[in-house]
């Protein structure tokens, strides 16, 4: 009987209770979602409701992007803890991170309390405008970072650093 390698024992551990707490929370979010469709959403315009689904969604984000993050940032390849380390890398996460929760709670905002006197069409302008905005602002943070940093990182290359031939 051969023995599991150290490195597969490592990347096993709190992968069970990570998968177990998705399963848990995708299927408590369907609950959730059947329930409020036919006993809440009635008392309530589609507007508000779309703001509890907005919030819904931001609420599974946070329950299960914390604990993944943790474990993928633990399991980081030897080119992926450079990239981490390279200039710039670090503070453009954390911008994004930022920039999505701010559209997220911005959009939860409109629709729960500013969007009853519009039209649907003109609150569909404001999510995509919304969403538009945020992805001209994390284009234009990421592209000079990719632009220059990204051959280093591409994954034809897997991290050598080698002369093309």
């Amino acid at each position: 009987m051969s023995e599991e390698p150290v490195e597969s024992k490592k990347e096993m551990k709190g992968l069970g209770w990570r998968v177990a707490l998705s399963i848990l929370v995708g299927v408590g979010w369907l609950v959730f979602l059947i329930l409020w469709l036919f006993f809440y959403a009635n008392n309530y315009a589609w507007e508000k409701n779309f703001a509890i689904f907005l919030l819904s969604i931001l609420v599974i984000v946070g329950i299960l992007g914390i604990p993944w993050a943790a474990w993928g940032l633990r399991l980081r390849s030897p080119t992926e803890t450079l990239m981490w380390k390279t200039t710039g890398f670090r503070w453009r996460v954390y911008i994004s991170m930022v920039l999505i929760l701010g559209v997220f709670l911005f959009l939860i905002y409109w629709f729960w309390y500013q969007a009853v006197p519009y039209n649907i069409y003109q609150n569909i302008a404001i999510f995509v405008v919304s969403i538009l905005v945020m992805g001209g602002i994390l284009g234009a943070m990421w592209a000079p970072w990719g632009i220059k940093h990204g051959h280093e990182f591409s994954h034809e290359r897997q991290g050598e650093f080698k002369e093309k031939p």
